[in-house]
C-alpha cells in the first residue's frame, strides 16, 4: 500500500476524534510523511504522522475540548 491512501485515512481518523473533543479542523497541509491542521474555533493543531514503522498522531485538538477562551488564553 502507497503512503498517500494511509496518510488520507490517518487525517480521517484524526480529523474524526478531534471532532469527538468539539473541534473543527480547517484544510489540512501536507509534507513528507505528515500532514496537519488546525481548529478554526480555537486554534488548536492536529498533526499526523506516517513513518515505515508505526503510524501516529499528536496535538492539543487531541488533548482538549475545543474552548474559545484556551485559544485566548495560549495567545495571551
Amino acid at each position: 500500500m502507497r503512503v498517500a491512501p494511509q496518510l488520507a485515512a490517518l487525517q480521517r481518523i484524526a480529523a474524526f476524534s478531534a471532532a469527538m473533543r468539539g473541534h473543527e479542523l480547517g484544510e489540512w497541509q501536507t509534507g513528507e510523511g505528515f500532514a496537519q491542521a488546525s481548529c478554526v474555533r480555537c486554534g488548536a493543531q492536529l498533526r499526523v504522522y506516517f513513518p515505515a514503522l508505526e503510524p501516529e498522531m499528536d496535538g492539543p485538538a487531541l488533548e482538549r475540548e475545543c474552548s474559545r477562551e484556551a485559544a485566548e488564553e495560549e495567545a495571551a
